[in-house]
């Protein structure tokens, strides 16, 4: 049965300034005084702005002074309710040491009794949340780092940051957010809200006491994770697209709330809370360009690193939570760091369902079976105190091994043959991502689509990268002419030419970022080496004539792709590799096998009890708390 949600009704002292107590209805007018502050005892923004709403319905807005109090003249007495106006994020947790769930207060803002003829309110919100988006192009260095606010309120919780990295296939997103004043029914009543997350935008009311509540939303504009859109069937699993905003900020708000429920914070005192960084980058490339997300991965691991400078220099201690995908952006940045000999910078790593090859933390470049040199990061390893991989044998989008993979794209190139590609079926098939990533996943997974292993007559991941930037006849191998005529009939010198012309080219790209002595140059040919601080001339030449080989065996690298970390975690690799052994006997590279309690890939979003238990809590905050803290949980 779902509970209902009556706002809670709080009793400030009816005591004015003067001393004399008197009941409510003896004043027509009375001064209500709210005294703004966050969890970490700062006050809130000056300027901000307050809409109170006093019992006869009249709204008395004011802003909040230097000192965080804002002053409403001339309410009826009895109750008032308020709420900030355009303040993101800055949810109320207690009024007057009296706590609240952010909720409930966030979609039905309390009542408060006043009394005459003047009462001061206390109020206490969430400090705000904290993330960056490196999904856009960098403007200014400045635009990649953290504003002096937000390392102070890093400081003041703790003196630490948690940094979390979603996956593949996922878009910027927005907030969820909760309806305006001029939207609800008056504070006496039951509220009204609202969601804007419907495929038409129409407006939806909803009454409050009918809403289920199952994750609490903790980010938005004014408000929580209160809302729900209505559906036929009435499923959770069709709502849930409608919680808690979309896209990267979804990501955020839960892998947050579930972090500090596992770090000790109850649903009952949400006064604890603690902000996460969220690090939104450009992984949703669409679901058969998996190659481009791991490209766009390593451009965002390089602009990770000057937030991790930050953080270093500031002092504050850095533990780092990443999924899927997302690996590829911090062992980018880590392997960067282990490269300038910047060593030990990050307490702790969680690679969580990681995309990336499971010997991808090994030091022996050899042992790479990427043609190109893209799956290893072999100075990863000396920039982190502690890395731990939680993996599941059942994710069916980083599994089946991949010799099982093959059959996959014999499935696809039957359907995608002359004959079936009119057909309306394929044609809706390969126009929804949702459905594609289904079909790929019960047949190899995402994962799987890394590699070149594509069908006859498809181009693969790096023919669509070059082809706007290499010389023709370098591209794809040359073809015979019908009949050959003239010195070159089939095109092996005009190649040839074009090989060495794109060579070249790679070569000054290596040249001009090494003059330029930027520690961190961008790249644009050489961007699948992006994992290395800066190429060498000899790195690029090799990478380029890799390349050519590449295309003289038709794209068909020789090797097949190793399986993914997240699902077999190091249990191949550690009977290759000294270090990986090593690391795993010292304790310093850890693994949780989820094996027997995670199906799903995105299954931590909302995660059963067993999840919860054992991976949110064992697998990462208490062993957080080893060696580093989790905002100021003990």
């Amino acid at each position: 049965m779902t509970e209902t949600l009556s706002p809670p009704r709080l009793q400030p002292s009816r005591t004015s300034l003067s001393g004399v107590t008197m009941p409510a209805h003896c004043s027509v007018g009375v001064t209500v005084l709210i005294v703004h502050r966050d969890t970490l005892g700062r006050c809130l923004p000056e300027g901000t702005l307050v809409s109170l709403k006093d019992s006869a319905g009249k709204t008395i807005g004011a802003t909040i002074d230097a000192e965080g109090v804002s002053r409403h003249e001339g309410a009826a007495p009895n109750k008032v309710a308020w709420q900030l106006v355009d303040a993101h994020g800055l949810h109320l947790v207690a009024v007057n040491d009296e706590p609240l769930d952010p909720c409930r207060a966030a979609a039905a803002p309390p009542e408060v009794d006043i009394a005459i003829d003047e009462t001061t309110i206390q109020a206490t919100y969430l400090p705000p949340p904290i993330s960056l988006n490196l999904r856009d192009e960098m403007t200014s260095p400045e635009a990649d780092l953290l504003t002096e606010e937000q390392l102070e309120q890093l400081r003041l919780a703790g003196n630490n940051a948690t940094l979390f990295l979603h996956g593949y296939n996922v878009p910027l997103g927005q907030y969820g957010t909760f309806v305006s004043w001029e939207k609800r029914t008056d504070i006496n009543a039951e509220p009204l809200l609202t969601t804007a997350h419907t495929a038409s935008s129409a407006t939806i009311l909803q009454d409050i006491d009918k809403v289920d509540i199952q994750v609490p939303v903790t980010r938005g504009r004014i408000a929580n994770n209160l809302y729900h859109t209505p559906t036929e069937n009435g499923s959770d699993e069709y709502r849930e697209a409608y919680c808690n905003g979309s896209g990267a900020y979804n990501w955020f708000v839960h892998m947050e709330h579930q972090l500090n429920r596992a770090a000790g914070m109850t649903e009952e005192d949400w006064r604890p809370y603690t902000r996460m960084v969220g690090i939104a980058w450009l992984g949703d490339t669409g679901s058969v360009d998996f190659f481009q997300a791991e490209l766009n991965a390593m451009a965002a691991g390089r602009r990770l690193v000057a937030l991790l400078e930050q953080l270093d220099e500031a002092g504050i201690a850095i533990n780092i939570i990443s999924h899927s995908l997302g690996a590829r952006v911090v062992l980018t940045a880590l392997n960067l760091l282990g490269e300038q000999a910047r060593h030990q910078w990050i307490d702790n790593v969680y690679l969580w369902e990681p995309a990336v090859a499971d010997n991808a933390l090994v030091n022996d470049v050899s042992q790479d079976s990427h043609p190109l040199g893209m799956g290893v990061f072999p100075d990863a390893h000396k920039a982190v105190r502690k890395v731990v991989v939680l993996h599941s044998e059942e994710d069916g989008i980083l599994g089946p091994p991949p010799e099982d993979a093959r059959s996959f794209w014999q499935q696809v190139t039957e359907v995608t043959s002359p004959a079936l590609r009119g057909a309306r079926w394929v044609q809706d098939i390969f126009s929804a991502d949702d459905m594609l990533d289904e079909l790929i996943g019960s047949a190899g997974g995402a994962y799987g689509k890394k590699w070149w292993i594509s069908p006859s007559g498809l181009s693969t991941p790096l023919i669509r990268y070059y082809s706007d930037k290499a010389p023709a006849d370098t591209v794809s191998p040359p073809v015979p002419q019908p009949m050959p005529v003239g010195p070159d009939p089939y095109g092996e010198d005009r190649a040839a030419r074009a090989w060495q012309e794109f060579r070249e080219m790679a070569i000054e790209e290596a040249r001009a970022a090494i003059a330029s002595a930027d520690p961190l140059p961008t790249y644009d040919l050489l961007a699948p080496l992006a994992h290395h601080a800066v190429v060498s001339e000899e790195q690029a030449a090799a990478y380029i004539d890799t390349l050519q080989w590449l295309v003289g065996m038709n794209w068909r690298a020789g090797k097949a792709p190793r399986a993914a970390l997240g699902s077999v975690g190091f249990g191949e690799v550690s009977k290759e590799n000294d270090l990986i052994r090593e690391k795993l006997a010292n304790k310093t590279f850890d693994f949780v096998n989820q094996t027997l309690w995670l199906f799903d890939h995105s299954g931590m979003k909302i995660p059963s009890d067993e999840v919860f238990e054992k991976s949110y809590q064992e697998g990462i905050v208490n062993r957080i708390k080893e060696a580093s803290r989790f905002g100021r949980y003990e």
